[in-house]
């Protein structure tokens, strides 16, 4: 690989999307306000199938900071065999393969800053989804006590694997979708994650 993986994450973040890069290949990219995370696959000198972890954090100026490793390993599945995909997911449209805890900053400052407040413990899941999703749905659930929650997000599917990221306190459903004409449905086998925090 001739170009530095932390590059190849700061191209992904300041696009705001996946994009193929030769042997490297973004597999989804998590943008939440300033906060964002992007995974990449590769192969490794032995041939295995690999992943990588990348956070980052925009400044004031709205530039992302160059992105840090969180971390990686082997991916245990050939993720471009979309038979072997839907043979992991044993007809579940999504199904949780890695998840990970970081100490990283948020931005959540007094003013947004990434150095006026102590890290934050993010909690990172990595969600293997089915060809017959075409978007995710992350709904945000009620904490308690706490202000109404946020709006629900969709994201358009554009690989096997999806990102989510979530703060301390953080709880979501998360809602593999079809369109249908107009309309999208709901496939069965939503996913509850929750970031407990600290």
């Amino acid at each position: 690989m001739r170009e530095p993986l932390a590059d190849i994450a700061a191209t992904a973040l300041r696009l705001g999307r996946r994009t193929a890069s030769g042997p490297v290949d973004v597999a989804d990219v998590w943008i939440d306000g300033a906060l964002g995370f992007v995974l990449l696959l590769h192969r490794r000198h032995d041939g295995l199938p690999a992943e990588e972890l990348y956070h980052s954090l925009r400044d004031e100026a709205g530039a992302w900071n160059r992105p840090d490793h969180l971390g990686g390993g082997i991916v245990g599945l050939e993720l471009s065999d979309r038979s072997a995909v839907e043979e992991a997911l044993a007809g579940a449209p999504m199904a949780v393969v890695a998840e990970s805890e970081s100490l990283v900053h948020t931005g959540r400052g007094p003013s947004g800053g990434q150095d006026e407040a102590e890290p934050e413990l993010v909690h990172v899941w990595e969600l293997l989804v089915t060809g017959e999703a075409e978007l995710i749905e992350i709904e945000h659930l009620p904490q308690v006590p706490a202000p109404a929650p946020p709006p629900s997000r969709t994201r358009e599917v554009t690989g096997p694997l999806t990102l989510v990221a979530l703060l301390p306190g953080e709880r979501v459903r998360v809602h593999a979708l079809r369109r249908e004409g107009a309309s999208h449905l709901r496939l069965d086998g939503a996913l509850d994650l929750h970031n407990p925090g600290e």
